[in-house]
């Protein structure tokens, strides 16, 4: 009876480190998603480039919805190497989308209609969205 015991113990305290190991793993690939996201901010120059021609600046979708499509957009400036700048953004939003996968992420299944222009509101570039009663 104590071996049973001691048994079940060993299979219980397995799984629950099993289950530690995958939170950990869980919140490691999660860092290295803000981590990337980070890296994005910093290059499309959002926070560091002033806005003063709303034409010197475009945006792109990023990120990946586990329903699918984009998580959402960012401006980024002309000024930068759009092709690389692309490319990290891919990058980031095919990670995002296998991390979705791979953890069985949900969310809601609302599809993000992207924004009509950027457009530079104090300094800053800003997403602008057009609605349908304008004409």
């Amino acid at each position: 009876m104590k071996k049973l015991s001691f048994i079940l113990f060993a299979i219980c305290l397995t799984m629950v480190s099993c289950s530690n190991d995958d939170d950990s793993a869980k919140n490691q690939e999660q860092r290295n998603l803000d981590k990337m996201y980070q890296e994005i901010i910093t290059a499309s120059l959002v926070n560091s480039q002033p806005c003063t021609d709303q034409k010197e600046w475009n945006f792109t979708a990023i990120g990946s919805k586990p329903c699918g499509g984009a998580n959402g957009y960012i401006a980024f400036s002309t000024k930068i190497n759009k092709t690389e700048f692309l490319a990290k953004v891919k990058a980031y939003t095919d990670a995002e989308a296998a991390f979705n996968v791979k953890w069985n992420v949900f969310s809601t299944c609302d599809i993000l209609l992207p924004p009509s222009s950027v457009e530079c509101v104090d300094g800053k570039p800003k997403l602008f969205y057009a609605t349908m009663f304008e004409k």
